[in-house]
């Protein structure tokens, strides 16, 4: 077996892996996305994250949400990455007439291509949860706690010898802020709505990735006999290995 030849069963073998495992990982996915995103409204988000202690420094529910879309963006990103491999190995020789299924099979690597582009731009937007939080969260000045160390030494002699002893001592400093007000309201109130802004952006974003990935799966299966076979049975041989 020659090298292109082990890379195109490599390639057919990870296509029927994710075509077989499809359906269960939709399902999976649905619960993810039940588990990350409970609030049935924005609203209604905003007003658990007020709920929230500010001084904690996160919104855990919202970095939890943001992580888990990402990994599930970037999941279905290497699926579509894989399958596009699968079908560019498989495209056949181009002749004159009868080319209706080469035509299916590029529209399918258009989508393929769409969706890990999608897929990129989610994952950069996303990624910038944490600096957009610490900006508006380093607004409202909260208390803040700083250490210092003090290093003493002492000597005394003994029989005429001479000893030193060192010791140290640790001091803790407060700091002091203002937490009520209208000022320090209204910043909070930025602080939430970063948070909610992102949990919107998070939970939008992984409602796209479901419905590329049905879309994909479903364009598949209708057309999964061009896509085997796209000059047709009595065609030009393709090299199309079958992955249904």
């Amino acid at each position: 077996m020659t090298l292109l030849e082990k890379y195109n069963k490599s390639s057919k073998d990870k296509a029927t892996k994710i075509l077989d495992g499809a359906m269960a990982k939709l399902q999976n996915m649905e619960a993810t996305f039940a588990t990350c995103f409970p609030h049935p409204t924005l609203s209604a988000a905003s007003t658990e994250f007020k709920k929230l202690n500010v001084e904690s420094g996160s919104n855990e529910p919202v970095s939890k949400a943001v992580s888990m879309t990402i990994d599930e963006i970037s999941t279905v990103s290497q699926d579509a990455r894989a399958l596009e491999v699968f079908l560019n190995l498989h495209i056949p020789k181009m002749e004159d007439g009868n080319n209706f299924g080469v035509t299916v099979q590029l529209s399918m690597l258009k989508q393929l291509s769409d969706m890990q582009e999608a897929a990129g731009k989610a994952i950069d937007e996303l990624s910038g949860y944490s600096n957009a939080r610490a900006e508006s969260l380093s607004k409202l000045n909260l208390p803040s706690v700083s250490s210092s160390i003090t290093k003493l030494t002492s000597s005394s002699t003994t029989d005429g010898k001479k000893e030193e002893k060192s010791s140290e001592s640790k001091e803790e400093k407060k700091s002091s802020s203002d937490m009520t007000g209208p000022m320090f309201d209204s910043r909070v109130g930025a602080l939430i709505a970063t948070d909610v802004q992102y949990y919107s952006k998070a939970q939008r974003a992984f409602q796209a990735t479901i419905s590329s990935y049905m879309a994909v799966l479903d364009y598949m299966d209708k057309n999964k006999e061009k896509l085997e076979k796209p000059k047709g049975s009595g065609g030009s041989h393709s090299g199309y290995q079958s992955m249904y």
